[in-house]
């Protein structure tokens, strides 16, 4: 039996291999969503979350051979690249859930970005936690936002979150932003109150709650809430490797106060 997904179209993008199994086709107006694993990998459980709770359809797949640990994903007998691309509607979400040094985030965060305008999106939705000490004694989590155009905050304004004006982003999220920046891509970025080394399943549940707001479809996070201990259990080695690459692009950096903002 032939494991491997047909090919629709394939580039190389510096060493990154691009492969398309279907055409892409998004409603307007149309929303990225990009997941990469961060403090409390916020990113990844949501992005997961999105796929299975909107039932996206698989469409294109990321690969490097260098940049990337040597690893294939298998799913229902079919083989697929680590860095995974799904649509539905007016939503495509690009998950990854393994960590890049710091060359290869920054050659991925051009690919991201290149790949993106060409395909035509209106605004790219990146979702982390912003670390705080006490997290288990917090009921109600607070989310921050940060958009780079005008047009992204007149999106992010009214989704009952807070305007994050002053410190400091360190991370994979941060070295994405700054390509957007860089490509005047409308961006919004959520920051909702988490753990630092710990997957928090509700701290994702919050940030899709506003992530249904700004791309006006409902999401349920029932589920993500009830199976919050599995979730956690499952992304623990996720979580150990993810610490590791964090300490290098040095996090410890936004728990420091900027002399001047």
């Amino acid at each position: 039996m032939n494991s491997t997904m047909s090919i629709y179209r394939e580039e190389w993008i510096g060493d990154f291999h691009v492969i398309e199994y279907t055409p892409i086709e998004l409603e307007k107006p149309s929303f990225a969503f990009i997941s990469l694993p961060d403090t409390g990998l916020v990113g990844v459980i949501s992005g997961m979350h999105l796929v299975k709770n909107l039932g996206l359809k698989e469409v294109a797949g990321i690969d490097s051979y260098t940049l990337l640990p040597p690893v294939v994903v298998v799913n229902n007998g079919y083989i697929r690249a680590p860095i995974r691309v799904f649509t539905g509607g007016n939503l495509l979400v690009v998950y990854n859930e393994f960590s890049l040094s710091l060359p290869g985030l920054i050659q991925l965060s051009r690919v991201l970005v290149n790949y993106l305008e060409r395909r035509g999106v209106d605004y790219v939705i990146l979702s982390s936690g912003i670390p705080v000490q006490n997290r288990f004694e917090l009921d109600t989590l607070k989310t921050y936002y940060l958009t780079t155009t005008q047009r992204s905050f007149e999106l992010a304004k009214n989704i009952n979150a807070i305007p994050f004006e002053n410190g400091f982003l360190a991370g994979p999220y941060a070295l994405l932003l700054k390509e957007l920046v860089h490509a005047r891509v409308n961006t919004i970025l959520l920051l909702t109150e988490s753990f630092l080394e710990f997957p928090d399943p509700e701290a994702a549940a919050k940030s899709l709650e506003l992530v249904s707001k700004i791309i006006g479809r409902p999401i349920d996070v029932k589920e993500l809430v009830e199976e919050a201990e599995l979730i956690r259990i499952k992304a623990r080695d996720a979580m150990k490797n993810t610490m590791r690459g964090l300490i290098q692009m040095r996090k410890d950096v936004e728990h420091t106060i900027p002399i001047y903002t």
